[in-house]
């Protein structure tokens, strides 16, 4: 016999007298491994990981279970930044000068996350772009090859791309990539497009994505039928809403949900190639460049939105009837909040808070001079401040503390707590918790250099993804 057909029997026949074994009795056996043979262990058979996954065995300090903090994407800044609470050893960092063809003028930029995995673009010396799924927690990555051409020519379109991962219920460590067509306007006086085409109904009922499966290591076409009747609407009026970074996507229970041009949210099941389109909440404004979030925290799929500046409405997806609606469960102006602890005073740079950036694209390359980021004496404000637990919010029209100047944008969701962290006018961030309406200042959120980048009104944080690691050692012959 050969060996290697020898040494598969043997295994067999292990597994099968441990096949035997009642459940309790192997999780028992199971438990005395250390982590990274316990990883490995689920991938052995699937009777081995319902095992290890209904028992709980895998350390929970290795699952993607706490918030390590937020990768954020700001205007002409090239490198993602990494916002996370502040500590005198990070252990998470958000740089990835540890790619392959990684060197001193190579950079990366991060525009998706799922449960500990990271799509990044990198770009090396010569220019050349490399894609890569990563772990930034244990540096393990895999390289993601160009996705083919849309099975479907419509002129003015371009493909993004959104990740699927469950550490929970994957078996070595499988993913997907999908990638979803976007539509773009016309931009010049002769743009002209094939009228049929135009008027079509989008998304088709049977839509074809192309699907990358890190099983096969290959991009494949694959078939999503419709459930329902709800319609987006046309490719044309697909067109009038102009996609921005900020339409992310969420991956909960084999289903991810991609938040579309026209605030449409798409349901994609990914174990029975079906589709669902479901409606934006009712009273969410359609905007040439709305300020809505979409996320997951621990009553499922959540939806945020910033109304007036500074008015947050968040809504909880309810997904129990046989029709999926959004459920409104927060509604509050948080402008009397902002000016009674004189939040509306202009950036501070230099000060420290409990959270901090790490400054990645500053300390890249040294451009800026330390004197370039001192603050004022005016600047310099307290970042302790936090509404206590028993204060009492006043939500009346009285024009107590004046009008607030600034303006508030969405950085994400707390994965497992109802919180949502908040930007003041890319100047500092906050968490805002819903159940309490306490809010805590978290620190100083605008990159060291940012504002001699661009002028105070270009000055924008493009996008933002929370960051939850995992530690699981992924046991597949790719990565460094």
């Amino acid at each position: 016999m050969d060996p290697q057909d020898q040494g598969e029997a043997m295994t067999e026949n292990k597994t099968g007298m441990l096949a035997l074994l009642p459940d309790d009795m192997l999780a028992n056996i199971l438990r005395r491994l250390p982590p990274r043979g316990l990883a490995m262990s689920r991938c052995v058979c699937k009777s081995w990981l319902a095992v290890i996954n209904a028992h709980r065995l895998l350390r929970a300090d290795l699952l993607p279970l706490s918030l390590a903090g937020f990768f954020m994407n700001f205007d002409n800044f090239y490198i993602s930044e990494f916002l996370t609470p502040r500590s005198d050893i990070p252990s998470i960092s958000g740089k990835q000068d540890y790619l392959p063809k990684a060197g001193s003028l190579s950079w990366g930029y991060i525009d998706g996350h799922c449960n500990g995995l990271v799509l990044v673009n990198s770009y090396d010396n010569n220019g050349d772009k490399n894609r890569y799924v990563l772990n930034p927690a244990t540096r393990w990555l895999a390289p993601l090859p160009p996705c083919p051409p849309p099975p479907m020519e419509i002129k003015g379109t371009f493909q993004v791309e959104y990740l699927a991962y469950d550490p929970t219920e994957s078996i070595d460590f499988e993913f997907e990539v999908v990638s979803i067509t976007h539509f773009g306007r016309m931009r010049k006086p002769g743009d002209t497009h094939d009228h049929e085409i135009e008027q079509s109904e989008w998304p088709p009922s049977v839509f074809i994505l192309d699907v990358f499966s890190s099983t096969t290591r290959q991009w494949e076409e694959r078939s999503f039928a419709q459930e329902g009747n709800s319609s987006m609407g046309t490719v044309a009026g697909m067109r009038q809403n102009w996609p921005s970074d900020r339409q992310n996507a969420v991956y909960l229970r084999g289903a991810l949900y991609v938040h579309l041009q026209n605030d449409c949210v798409m349901r994609i099941s990914l174990s029975n190639d079906k589709y669902t389109v479901i409606k934006p909440p009712l009273g969410i404004e359609v905007e040439d460049y709305p300020k809505i979030y979409l996320g997951k925290s621990c009553k499922g799929i959540y939806c945020a939105s910033i109304k007036r500046r500074c008015s947050v409405q968040v809504w909880n997806l309810d997904e129990s009837g046989c029709q999926m609606e959004w459920v409104l469960i927060h509604d509050r102006d948080l402008s009397k909040w902002l000016l009674k602890h004189k939040l509306e005073y202009p950036r501070c740079y230099g000060i420290q808070g409990p959270w901090a950036l790490q400054d990645i694209n500053y300390y890249y390359d040294g451009y800026y001079s330390d004197h370039d980021l001192e603050a004022s004496a005016d600047e310099r404000i307290e970042w302790s401040l936090q509404a206590s637990e028993d204060e009492k919010f006043t939500w009346s029209s009285d024009d107590e503390y004046g009008c607030y100047g600034g303006y508030m944008e969405i950085i994400g969701f707390h994965p497992w707590k109802e919180i949502i962290f908040l930007s003041e006018s890319v100047t500092r961030g906050l968490a805002y918790h819903l159940s309490s309406s306490k809010v805590e200042v978290l620190g100083n959120i605008c990159p060291l250099g940012f504002v001699n980048e661009l002028g105070k009104n270009e000055q924008i944080l493009i996008s933002c993804f929370p960051y939850t690691p995992c530690w699981l050692t992924q046991t597949t012959d790719e990565g460094s």
